[in-house]
């Protein structure tokens, strides 16, 4: 995969009393973008001690204590957003690598160990937006969804669809092949929305 600089943030460690939302609202971030950059689909499992990356905050912030009294302890915190099912796995493997921050840079999305020559499938339906080699991807395909969202399948052999071809949800599109730049067969896999990496574990089945 091509090189990226650390992204920009720090990692704010979990304090008593602390929750994800009072967190987030801290340092003025989206919630569901720290959620799923961290791996965090339920945040009533938070624990004090637990280390969160903050996306482009520049310095550790203290969260201030609320009251017992305080009305904004009785504010809803908003949910956040699981669409599990949304999109179908590529392939069935072990996922060699997760999305987020590992080794200080971004992982945009999951890398899943498959055999050679395993088949991959279209995660939902959509148009061939690209389908041909990719520097720092390899033999790379990207289709484009509803609603914005797109799927990126990387790292991947034989490609079976063409630019502009529609595919059907579940059709194969390729076959997965020994690449030079991973010492095991594997498929590289993003869900964007918007142009925006998402977590694929939000949005596939459990």
């Amino acid at each position: 995969m091509p090189e990226k600089k650390a992204p920009r943030g720090v990692y704010h460690t979990v304090q008593r009393g602390e929750t994800l939302w009072r967190i987030c609202n801290a340092y003025g971030v989206n919630m569901q973008d720290v959620a799923e950059l961290n791996n965090i689909q339920d945040p009533s499992k938070i624990n004090v001690g637990d280390r969160i990356f903050i996306p482009g905050a520049s310095r550790v912030k203290k969260i201030m204590s609320l009251q017992k009294d305080s009305p904004k302890q009785k504010e809803q915190e908003p949910p956040i957003v699981l669409q599990h099912g949304l999109f179908q796995w590529p392939v069935r493997g072990k996922i060699l690598r997760g999305y987020g921050i590992i080794d200080n840079q971004k992982h945009d999305g999951i890398t899943i160990l498959v055999a050679p020559g395993s088949p991959v499938y279209a995660a939902a339906a959509g148009k061939v937006a690209f389908a041909d080699f990719l520097k720092g991807y390899g033999s790379t395909i990207i289709i484009n969804h509803n609603d914005g969202f797109a799927t990126v399948y990387a790292m991947i052999g034989k490609i079976l669809v063409t630019q502009g071809q529609e595919v059907k949800k579940g059709q194969i599109i390729a076959e997965v092949a020994r690449s030079p730049e991973a010492a095991q067969p594997s498929l590289h896999f993003q869900i964007r929305k918007n142009n925006e990496t998402r977590n694929p574990l939000f949005y596939l089945p459990q």
